[in-house]
């Protein structure tokens, strides 16, 4: 059970999902080179890619003298910026080059350095990673851009709730540990790190007896570990610091910790002390957090939630990490319910401590377990992560498969015994992060009017302007969006808008990606791109101060794109890697042979990403033809929403943007008819597993049914409480994931509903697919359930538009669409609107069981 509490903490989460090794093939080998170097190889021969990571066994938590700097997290940005052999940029661009990716991050108790490759260059990614961990140069002139880049990251994670209320809850129940401190250190102890602090740092931690890396995917043992050995022969072991951290002394009474924050919702934390990674009571905790709180049918969901009413969302964790960890539990509600929620877990905890759970709540929870990890091992990178932890803080690269193993002899007194010792009263913290009391000063109150109101102009050329005021926090989000997707392309040049969205960045006729690169991460800003089925475009975030920069890189890419020839092979690469791991992905294979039953003609049938052959086919010509022809100011809506003077902004945009030529966009629609009869289609996959899944023509996204379809399919389809869920998982237990969807678009939509279970079950899970579809069309929903929905789509609908960045994206479409950017406010009034009698008529309108869509995706092993 691990949930990630917060980028500040990202830790052992993962460590706990891979399956049990019978379910899978390929070897796994440790080997420990001369140099003290820790070497984990997985063979996965059915993955089309390799995963190597390199794990140093250093973090926040030991820092030493330079605890609460920030340091390690300061070091991992600067293995990107140069060897002795690369120069800045290049570490990236190799990886890239290959249609590879490269990453890292930083954790409490480890750093580690991530890169995942097509299987055919694993040369390229090895001879990358031991450069950079061997050769870093720690650049004086790099490393002053990189600090500045971290103030920013600062900045923006000060405005993030989650973020805030993930740092109380450490800050307030660890009061010795280092694990009290955020990995990414305070801004006046960052400020004081010098060059020689990072070369003395690099130097002491940075050692192969300190370091295990880690590879999985599609390789052979005997090829690559000499290979290894090779690259690593001249990194020469030393004495390191090892680890030695105080130990967190007992709490021995209740804490209570609360701030105000600029938010709508109320953020609660409930914490524990609870355990380690190698406690024995690790595993009794794990389970008895699922109970609670994992997912819609847990008991905190049913009674703190559904019944009561008391909270938003609602979710219980076990955090263990190398020390003493915290069970976890946090709701989303409103300031006025904390008490009383507060309260009603507390019962419920209590119940358990009396009572113990159901037999049938501990096998759902032992089955979960099972089931996260199968779903976890499908990908090298996940397996190559696990692997690596569980050597460097558990002492054994197997630890997750013997944990499945632990998880499965769990009984009800051990719940009712971990529950009694850990979850008590008398040491819990309560941290709560609560909307600012309202000010009274009319300039606030201003503020809140120009707060709650999105302003639209309209621009003599055709372009279409959204602009918001959120003064409560320092950021300003740019986004512009234009009709396009998989809509507006041809089937032989499928892909077209996805790769035209990831060229548009690459370069203008100023500015190469570097150069855009370097600008936009040097301010702290956040450049994004996007394309659907409908719709592409692209965003910026940055710091209220530098918006008019923004501004002006956004003209400039507006204006001036280049489309180097020099970088369409690279993205190429990209997303056929994309597609290959779609290809390899039960989900997206079935998804996509569903859409090309329901759809014969229009472009819903189309993968967002192409397919190989038409992502080979496409030219920087064809990308340039397409953003030529979309790429209208007519086609365009520009949304400038937060810490923005409108009328300055206004100007500002009308000055760069209003030059931009006024002419038509030869936009495409396609109306399709519903099939007049079933179709069916059968697959087989390299998989343990099977998925069916149920496709119904649906509608576009005005539509006055789009409401009540969206209540509809959660009654049926709601992936934790629909009755789906009550009907196959609880009863046939053999479901690892289902659920279902409304996908409006325009012109039309779709309906889906899909089960992940074993091969064995197919043929039930048809049927109840069936049954349950049939029901909904001959028995109205009670009153009671169709309530418990209604609440369920408006809280998540309303936690999803809470920030301006996501509010701009909603607004945004909505005007593009021609719904106009208001339409978002209507949602809670059409949902209360639905009717169990609507239920029942649309059930019948549109799951018409004569013209349904399945596909079936079976074990290739069954294939007859």
């Amino acid at each position: 059970m691990r949930r990630i509490l917060s980028h500040f903490f990202i830790i052992t989460f993962y460590l706990f999902f891979p399956c049990s090794a019978p379910a899978f093939e390929g070897r796994s080998s440790k080997h420990i080179l001369d140099n003290g170097l820790t070497v984990l190889i997985r063979e996965m021969p059915a993955s089309p890619v390799v995963s190597v990571y390199a794990l140093v066994k250093t973090g926040s938590a030991t820092e030493g003298e330079y605890l609460g700097a920030g340091i390690s997290h300061f070091l991992e940005h600067m293995l990107f910026k140069g060897t002795t052999q690369k120069g800045v940029g290049e570490i990236a661009a190799q990886i890239q080059a290959v249609g590879g990716t490269i990453n890292a991050l930083t954790g409490m108790d480890y750093t580690m350095y991530t890169i995942t490759v097509p299987f055919e260059v694993f040369d390229t990614a090895l001879d990358v990673l031991s450069d950079m961990l061997m050769n870093s140069v720690i650049d004086p002139e790099e490393m002053e851009k990189e600090r500045e880049v971290i103030f920013g990251e600062m900045r923006l994670y000060k405005d993030n709730p989650d973020r805030q209320i993930s740092r109380l809850v450490f800050q307030n129940t660890y009061i010795r540990h280092p694990y009290r401190h955020p990995i990414i250190g305070y801004e006046e102890l960052l400020a004081k790190v010098t060059r020689q602090d990072l070369l003395d740092y690099y130097h002491s931690h940075y050692a192969p007896n300190n370091m295990i890396l880690s590879v999985a995917g599609h390789t052979d043992t005997t090829v690559i570990l000499p290979k290894i050995q090779e690259a690593f022969k001249d990194f020469k072991p030393q004495r390191y610091i090892s680890r030695n951290l105080p130990l967190e002394p007992p709490q021995i009474s209740r804490r209570r910790y609360e701030e105000e924050y600029p938010t709508q919702l109320t953020r609660l934390a409930m914490a524990f002390p609870g355990v380690g990674l190698l406690d024995r009571d690790l595993y009794a905790l794990d389970v008895l957090a699922m109970i609670l709180g994992e997912g819609e049918s847990s008991r905190l969901y049913l009674s703190v939630y559904k019944k009561k009413g008391l909270v938003h969302q609602i979710s219980a964790s076990n955090f263990t990490p190398a020390d003493q960890g915290l069970f976890e539990i946090d709701g989303l509600l409103e300031e006025e319910r904390v008490q009383e929620a507060v309260g009603a877990v507390l019962d419920e905890i209590e119940l358990i401590k009396e009572e113990g759970v159901k037999k049938e709540e501990l096998e759902k929870a032992k089955r979960q377990v099972l089931s996260d990890h199968i779903f976890h091992y499908q990908r090298a990178s996940h397996v190559t992560y696990s692997q690596a932890v569980d050597e460097a803080f558990a002492g054994d690269y197997l630890f997750s498969e013997k944990y499945v193993e632990a998880v499965r002899k769990i009984r009800n007194e051990d719940i009712k015994r971990v529950a009694r010792q850990y979850l008590m009263d008398s040491v819990m913290t309560i941290v709560v992060l609560k909307p600012k009391s309202e000010e009274k000063t009319e300039e606030t109150d201003k503020q809140k009017v120009e707060s709650a109101e999105i302003q639209k102009h309209v621009l003599d050329n055709g372009l279409t302007v959204l602009l918001k005021r959120d003064a409560t926090l320092p950021l300003v989000c740019l986004r512009l969006s234009l009709q396009g997707g998989v809509r507006q392309e041809e089937a032989a040049l499928n892909g077209l808008s996805s790769m035209t969205a990831q060229m548009w960045t690459k370069g203008t006729r100023s500015k190469d990606a570097q150069d855009i690169a370097e600008e936009t991460e040097s301010l702290g800003m956040i450049l994004n791109t996007f394309s659907g089925k409908n719709s592409f475009g692209l965003s910026l975030e940055c710091l209220s101060e530098d918006w008019e920069t923004a501004v002006k890189l956004l003209e400039d890419l507006i204006k001036n794109p280049v489309f180097p020839s020099a970088e369409i092979e690279k993205v190429k690469e990209e997303m056929r890697t994309v597609v290959r791991q779609r290809e390899d992905n039960i989900s997206s294979v079935t998804g996509l042979a569903l859409k090309g039953l329901l759809f014969t003609r229009h472009p819903l049938r189309l993968d967002e990403y192409g397919t190989l052959e038409t992502i080979d086919r496409i030219t920087r010509e064809d990308v340039v033809d397409f953003y030529t022809r979309v790429a209208a100011p007519e086609n365009m809506v520009l949304s400038v929403f937060g810490d923005i003077e409108a009328g300055k902004v206004l100007a500002t945009l009308q000055k760069r943007f209003g030059s931009l030529p006024l002419r038509e966009v030869p936009l495409k629609s396609v109306h399709e008819d519903p099939p007049l009869e079933p179709r069916e289609k059968t697959l087989f996959m390299d998989k343990e597993q099977a998925m069916v899944m149920f496709g119904f023509h649906g509608v576009e996204v005005g539509h006055k049914d789009r409401y009540g379809l969206e209540v509809l399919t959660a009654v049926l389809g709601s992936s934790f409480s629909g009755r789906l869920f009550n009907q196959i998982r609880e009863q046939l237990g053999q479901a690892y994931a289902l659920g279902g969807d409304l996908e409006p678009s325009l012109d039309t939509g779709f309906i889906y509903f899909y089960v992940l279970t074993t091969d064995d079950q197919v043929a039930a899970v048809n049927k109840i697919l069936r049954a349950d579809i049939q029901k909904l069309q001959t028995v109205q929903v009670s009153d009671a359930e169709l309530q418990g929905i209604k609440t369920y789509l408006k809280g998540t609908f309303k936690t999803a538009l809470e920030t301006n960045s996501s509010l701009s994206l909603a607004s945004s479409l909505d005007e593009l669409y021609g719904l106009g950017y208001q339409y978002y406010q209507h949602y809670g009034e059409g949902i209360d609107g639905v009717t169990a009698e609507d239920i029942q008529r649309l059930a019948r309108q549109y799951l018409d069981l004569q013209r349904v869509v399945i596909v079936t995706t079976r074990p290739k092993k069954n294939a007859e």
